[in-house]
């Protein structure tokens, strides 16, 4: 005999009497395993990965070390080593030279390298070679001993103001923001805190993930005004590019330094400069150094002047150079009669020249490391 079928009360009693018997179907979200700082960067030291994917693959791995590189291997970030690995033979004839002057007391510049114009072009590429020379600008040079030739009261010497910023200590540095100056000193030169740290060889290492070419930090260089300040002497950088979309990035580009002496015994720069009138000759003293950066690239300049290792063509001289603006009179017979009328001495002390499509051989053979992403 059949039995009876359940009405739907019955039914749904026995449907109760299930559930209370079977097993929670929410069980307790078990915690994150907890990471130490102090393990996220020894897993970073091994892999340059991004924080955030440094810690993730820490807990998944119960903070184990092998684990967690065996996680990285798997993930996107092998993926874009292996990339990298694979497309570093290629050519980076493209480019852009950026430089960042910060505060008219710190100027870098630097050249980072590409496979096309169209990368060199992107503004993910763009922002990582700004980021790139605000960090360059901000640092001093790694192991200088002999003091710069613009920490004393002496007059100025034929020695390079400018330092070559070595690529192989620049790529382990972190990426520093900083307020973007477009060729003008920044208000601010204070470091903004991140929260997830880079250093310029993983932002290099993303970017090229983003952008699939091969891209290098080919050549850095450095200049910072002597703090404190000499009171006899004023150094002051400048800077300039052409052929990119600001003043600070493009196919060209060029920083100069100039030094200011008063020719009042009796009021040494210290005292022209925190004197009256001292803000607007400190901005017309800048803006003269950005005229000769600017000078500098106008031309194929290779030399201040001709005692500088022989004679050379006028338009390699920058002293013999005539200005781009004003007269057309010599680069020295103009500073001459610029310093004239503002009772100073000035003189053009170092300056760089640099173009995307330089013969780099001697840069390469200098550092070994000049070339890798």
């Amino acid at each position: 005999m059949a039995r009876p079928a359940l009405r739907p009360l019955a039914l749904f009693r026995q449907h109760q009497r299930q559930i209370s018997t079977s097993v929670p179907l929410l069980a307790a979200t078990p915690s994150p395993v907890q990471v130490p700082v102090s393990l996220i960067a020894s897993l970073r030291k091994l892999r340059p990965v991004p924080l955030s994917l440094a810690r993730e693959a820490l807990q998944k791995s119960n903070n184990n070390i092998d684990s967690a590189l065996s996680y990285l291997d798997s993930s996107s970030s092998a993926s874009t080593t292996k990339k990298a690995e694979k497309v570093s033979g290629r050519s980076t004839s493209e480019g852009v030279i950026a430089i960042s002057l910060l505060g008219g007391k710190r100027v870098g510049m630097v050249h980072v390298g590409c496979e096309t114009d169209f990368v060199a072009r992107n503004d993910i590429f763009l922002k990582t070679s700004r980021s790139i020379a605000g960090t360059t600008a901000f640092l001093d040079v790694p192991g200088e001993r002999e003091p710069s030739p613009a920490s004393t009261d002496a007059p100025p010497s034929t020695a390079d103001p400018i330092r070559d910023f070595p690529v192989s200590a620049l790529m382990e540095a972190p990426i520093i923001s900083l307020p973007s100056s477009d060729g003008a000193p920044a208000a601010n030169t204070n470091p903004t805190p991140t929260t997830d740290p880079t250093t310029i060889s993983q932002s290099l290492l993303s970017t090229l993930s983003q952008t699939g070419e091969n891209l290098r930090l080919l050549r850095a260089v450095s200049f910072a005004a002597p703090f404190p300040s000499s009171p006899l002497i004023r150094y002051v950088p400048g800077a300039y590019a052409h052929g990119g979309s600001s003043s600070s990035e493009g196919k060209v580009g060029g920083i100069a330094v100039i030094s200011a002496q008063s020719r009042d015994s009796e009021k040494p720069m210290a005292a022209r400069i925190h004197g009256v009138g001292g803000d607007q000759l400190e901005k017309d003293l800048l803006d003269l150094a950005r005229t000769v950066a600017r000078q500098v690239v106008g031309f194929p300049t290779m030399r201040i002047s001709a005692g500088e290792g022989g004679e050379g063509e006028e338009e390699a001289l920058l002293s013999q150079q005539a200005m781009m603006f004003g007269k057309q009179e010599p680069v020295a017979q103009v500073l001459e009669e610029w310093g004239a009328g503002k009772g100073l001495k000035v003189d053009v002390v170092g300056f760089r020249r640099w173009a995307v499509g330089d013969d780099l051989t001697e840069v390469a053979a200098g550092d070994p490391q000049a070339q890798a992403v």
